[in-house]
């Protein structure tokens, strides 16, 4: 029978309540025995005391009753009589108190044996009569107390010993049966936590990985959450959403893709006009009329650039591998990089330091030419003046390391988390000319998916430190 409750909050009570069931019988348990040896230990400590005391007394009163019978015998004073008398009543009480206690055979019969003596003797004592004639008369072996008394405390102490041997003995036995009770109950109730862990976390995990779904875009497969019954109406209400933001997503497609190639055709237009305008065809410019016809001219070509990159990033999101697969040495693409960026590098005084190995990728082309470019280009437009841009290509098992560092400001912790995010610029400042649109770092990051491939931001004392991953090529062939 599955364990199905209505909502999470019933669930997590329920498993809470399992999981203490066991642990609360063992405290109770725990509490009873406790409470049973403190009650037994206070009763031996308690019976302890008692017979040693009682031991002390009989020993001591019956050397004092073996005197005053023996002063009675000698000078038949009443006085004499009525002490032996007084003393014989707390002898024997002492006795009865002794008995009481669990003792050992031959004890109870040495002091029954004591208690016929002493009877024996008070009898003795009735009988003598007349006056004192200054003798001394003798006790029998039956009416001494002394003797048999002398060997009551070692009797006693031996008692207390083999009552400590078996409160010890029952101490072992309790923290021993508290062990296995422990053994048993303490994975019981982590069984049981781990049962309810799963049946609460597994629906939560599904719930977590249909966000991270939703979170990265994947709006093609339905969501399903199977669990309790909220869990199930939440799985439900974002499989909704996910339909909505499908819908929405494939309009804004559209929208880009309208846009952009509504863009471009006058944008080469304006470009081509304006080269016309440059090249005299209209006739001669003025000075002032060239230096606007080269700024419309080099806004048209940024402008047509930052539309084709546009198109670059809704044509990659279709895409789920690179149009041409081939063997492509990375070397010679991050040379032809640093080239494209001489004139601004030499503009500001920012030196390339290069460490490149002869590695190679399978992949399109174009697309890791795009990579590269757009790394550099982030790199040179947030460095200093007569600053240094580190480039280090290296092998990790079957992987190719691709660093690329400036000695900017690096990037705001705030703005880490969205780095990648399409259209997203952060607060650093560029110290370049030209901002961007927000799509560089997303179209690598694009691309480098459908190369099997990671882009990853690290800690660096300064400066923005990007680290590429791609698989090296297992083979080399120039197949498309």
């Amino acid at each position: 029978m599955s364990i199905k409750p209505a909502t999470i909050l019933k669930l997590t009570l329920l498993g809470f309540i399992l999981v203490a069931i066991p642990l609360v019988i063992g405290l109770l348990n725990t509490m009873l025995q406790v409470d049973r040896l403190s009650a037994q230990m206070q009763k031996a400590v308690h019976d302890s005391t008692q017979a040693v005391e009682s031991g002390r007394l009989i020993t001591t009163q019956a050397l004092s009753m073996e005197r005053s019978a023996l002063q009675y015998l000698v000078l038949r004073d009443k006085g004499i009589l009525s002490r032996y008398q007084s003393q014989r009543q707390s002898f024997n009480q002492e006795i009865q108190r002794l008995l009481r206690l669990p003792l050992d055979s031959a004890l109870a019969q040495r002091l029954e044996q004591l208690q016929k003596n002493e009877a024996s003797l008070y009898r003795k004592l009735q009988l003598v009569t007349g006056e004192a004639t200054g003798d001394t008369e003798k006790l029998g072996m039956d009416e001494q107390l002394s003797n048999l008394a002398a060997s009551i405390p070692f009797d006693v102490t031996a008692l207390i010993s083999r009552e400590s041997k078996r409160m010890n003995k029952q101490i072992r036995s309790v923290r021993q049966l508290l062990l296995w009770q422990a053994a048993a109950l303490i994975p019981l109730a982590l069984l049981i936590a781990a049962v309810f862990s799963v049946l609460i976390s597994g629906p939560l995990r599904h719930l977590g990985a249909a966000i991270r779904q939703l979170g990265s875009g994947e709006f093609d497969t339905r969501i399903e959450v199977k669990g309790p019954q909220d869990i199930r109406e939440l799985g439900e209400q974002l499989d909704w959403l996910r339909q909505q933001l499908a819908a929405l997503n494939e309009q804004k497609m559209q929208f880009l893709h309208h846009v952009s190639h509504e863009l471009k055709t006058p944008l080469t237009t304006i470009r081509e006009g304006a080269g016309l305008l440059r090249d005299g065809i209209a006739g001669n410019l003025t000075q002032e009329q060239q230096e606007v016809v080269q700024i419309l001219h080099s806004n048209s070509l940024v402008l047509q650039t930052q539309v084709e990159s546009l198109l670059n990033f809704n044509l990659a999101l279709s895409q789920e591998h690179p149009p041409q697969r081939q063997t492509i040495d990375m070397a010679p693409l991050i040379t032809k990089g640093v080239e494209k960026h001489q004139l601004t590098l030499k503009s500001r005084g920012i030196s390339v330091d290069s460490q490149l190995l002869p590695l190679s990728v399978n992949g399109d082309a174009e697309q890791l030419q795009t990579i590269i470019d757009n790394l550099l280009s982030n790199a040179v437009k947030y460095s200093p003046q007569d600053s240094k841009i580190q480039i280090r290509m290296q092998q990790q098992n079957q992987q190719l390391l691709l660093d690329v560092i400036d000695e900017g400001e690096g990037i705001a912790e705030e703005d880490k988390p969205r780095l990648f995010e399409p259209f997203f610029q952060g607060k650093s400042l560029s110290s370049g000319p030209v901002s961007g649109t927000g799509l560089g770092l997303s179209l690598v990051k694009r691309y480098l998916h459908l190369h099997g491939g990671t882009i990853k931001l690290l800690d660096s004392y300064q400066g923005t430190h990007f680290q590429v991953t791609l698989p090296l090529a297992a083979q080399v062939d120039n197949k498309s």
